[in-house]
């Protein structure tokens, strides 16, 4: 995958062109955090559009709609330390801001794009450089937890001499699942993470139910 960097200016004005629905992600000090919010967030709205209320919603073809699947971060997903065991050694940190989403029914598939903005932090070992953040999405199946989609965006970053954080972000490909109804929140979940940090996802909402 290429490697892809953008401002904030440009993530913002990016999810706006595609009209994203945005939530704040908070990551400090958490291990596992809440996924995107509705599009009725206020401060989403302002985000996206601009404006407080979100804009009119268009129909799919065919009259299809869609609920967008929930993104979820994977457990302990939050923000990774790289370098070693003491918080003495640490080189630098990745951490997850902002996430949106925004989805379509196309030939009877749900069209999903995700956007995803984070930090690269140094820690007390590290120095200025430049740095490739491996950003993987996940899309899972509810009904048997089956794995349908996995993709790894590799993401430049750079901190530059006397800064001590960057920030990275990144619009993946659309992300295409089997349409099975209006609720696509019931029959998948999205997972953002990192690349090689040994994090789970979460265990499926049907399971968890029952």
């Amino acid at each position: 995958m290429d490697r892809v960097r953008m401002s904030r200016v440009e993530f913002l004005a990016k999810v706006r062109r595609l009209g994203l629905s945005v939530a704040v992600l908070a990551v400090a000090g958490c291990s596992s955090i809440p996924g995107a919010k509705d599009p009725g967030d206020t401060l989403g709205n302002l985000m996206a559009f601009n404006s407080p209320t979100a804009p009119p919603i268009q129909q799919a073809k065919a009259d299809l709609k869609v609920n967008c699947p929930i993104v979820d971060v994977n457990q302990g997903g939050s923000a990774v330390r790289v370098g070693g065991a003491t918080s003495g050694s640490v080189r630098y940190q990745y951490s997850l801001g902002d996430i949106a989403r925004d989805c379509s029914v196309e030939n009877n598939q749900i069209v999903m794009r995700v956007g995803i903005e984070g930090k690269v932090l140094l820690g007390p070992a590290g120095a200025p450089s430049s740095f490739t953040v491996p950003v993987k999405v996940t899309v899972r199946r509810e009904s048997d937890e089956k794995i349908i989609e996995t993709k790894v965006y590799r993401v430049a970053a750079s901190i530059p001499s006397g800064a001590a954080q960057s920030s990275f972000s990144v619009v993946t490909d659309p992300l295409r699942m089997p349409y099975l109804g209006e609720d696509a929140f019931d029959d998948y979940m999205v997972f953002v993470g990192f690349e090689g940090s040994g994090q789970s996802l979460p265990a499926s909402k049907r399971r968890r139910r029952g």
